[in-house]
């Protein structure tokens, strides 16, 4: 009785497929190894992605709009002062003129931040005179604001105080 597996009829030895299965887990291996590297790959860079338009952080760009809002504010002021004996003096409504001043660089910055991805708020919380030569004039008044900034993931805020002079001298 001939208990060997092999083929009988054709007399050939029989032949071990071992090395047929050391080929075929080296294929496995390396299509393994391929897919979890670019798998990999994909999931390290979801999260990295940076649009175009804006490359610094959100960080610098509050600290710039800080900077740059009190000095438009008070720009846009300036439409209602005139020159008159050597000295610029405010004409109107300070009150009516700084709301409008307010709400026109808050809408300037919110559509400059809008196409960078970020949405800018401002709020006017108060304004006040200080009075600078002596107490009858004012020649200069405070205006406390609430800035604040969002890209989708951060959110920053802070109250800002802001001094915008209205009679400079030239």
């Amino acid at each position: 009785m001939n208990h060997n597996l092999c083929d009988t009829k054709d007399r050939q030895p029989c032949r071990k497929n071992s090395s047929q299965m050391i080929v075929l887990m080296g294929v496995v291996l390396a299509i393994s190894i391929f897919v979890i590297s670019s798998l990999a790959s994909d999931i390290i860079n979801l999260d990295i992605v940076v649009s175009n338009e804006r490359a610094s952080s959100l960080v610098t760009e509050f600290s710039y709009i800080k900077k740059t809002f009190g000095v438009s504010l008070n720009y846009n002021l300036s439409e209602d002062i005139e020159k008159a004996d050597n000295r610029l003096i405010f004409q109107g409504d300070i009150h009516k003129s700084i709301t409008d001043a307010f709400s026109q660089t808050r809408d300037e910055f919110y559509v400059l931040e809008l196409q960078y991805g970020n949405i800018f708020n401002a709020t006017l919380n108060s304004y006040w005179p200080q009075y600078l030569q002596n107490e009858t004039e004012k020649d200069s008044w405070y205006v406390h604001v609430t800035i604040s900034l969002e890209d989708g993931n951060t959110y920053i805020t802070e109250d800002v105080l802001y001094s915008i002079i209205l009679n400079p001298e030239t």
